[in-house]
């Protein structure tokens, strides 16, 4: 199949803070998912990670090390080169995680066709992009991912609510708002002049 590596933002030599180290998982697990290929633990202890292609005949391989008085971990060897079959590559994907796709749609979020992206939008993006599928709830909560990711959690926003009655109040001179809490849990914002 050849090599990538223009499409990749992994490299030898890169850091990751070692309590960060899960970064690095997610990065090559994006990197996976957009080149269409999956990935194992061949070794996983606090010193070493080393992940291989799933495809045993595949040349694809990344092995990350302790350095710096284990503050850091730095990619000591990475084989960007692939030679996997493409009768081998699995509709099903073991790196398609809710985090993983949230992170993907996230920038996207409101360039769909000028509507906010659903979950059906997000299946049929990963199919038609990434050749993935699927199922309905991972792509539920990868938008919900997406979306914290994007504007803050709905906790974050929520509490942003009054500041956002202050601010309407300050720029529309003679304009009061109020917050209100029905008993059903809806929230309404209320203003007048």
């Amino acid at each position: 199949m050849g090599s990538r590596e223009a499409n990749t933002v992994i490299y030898k030599g890169q850091y990751f803070p070692y309590k960060k180290r899960s970064d690095l998982k997610r990065l090559v697990g994006l990197h996976a998912v957009r080149e269409n290929f999956e990935w194992k633990v061949k070794r996983s202890n606090k010193s070493v990670l080393h992940l291989v292609c799933k495809i045993n005949k595949c040349t694809w391989k990344l092995r990350a090390m302790k350095r710096d008085e284990r503050t850091y971990v730095q990619i000591g060897n990475f084989v960007n080169e692939y030679s996997c079959p493409l009768e081998e590559v699995q509709r099903h994907h073991r790196q398609d995680s809710v985090v993983i796709i949230g992170e993907i749609i996230a920038p996207r979020l409101q360039q769909h066709d000028g509507h906010l992206m659903r979950p059906k939008d997000i299946i049929t993006d990963m199919k038609t992009m990434y050749g993935i599928q699927i199922m309905y709830s991972k792509a539920h909560q990868a938008l919900h991912y997406a979306l914290a990711l994007t504007y803050g959690s709905y906790e974050e926003t929520f509490q942003l609510l009054p500041s956002f009655g202050y601010v309407l109040e300050q720029q529309n001179s003679g304009t009061i708002t109020e917050l209100q809490c029905t008993d059903d849990n809806k929230l309404y914002i209320s203003s007048w002049h």
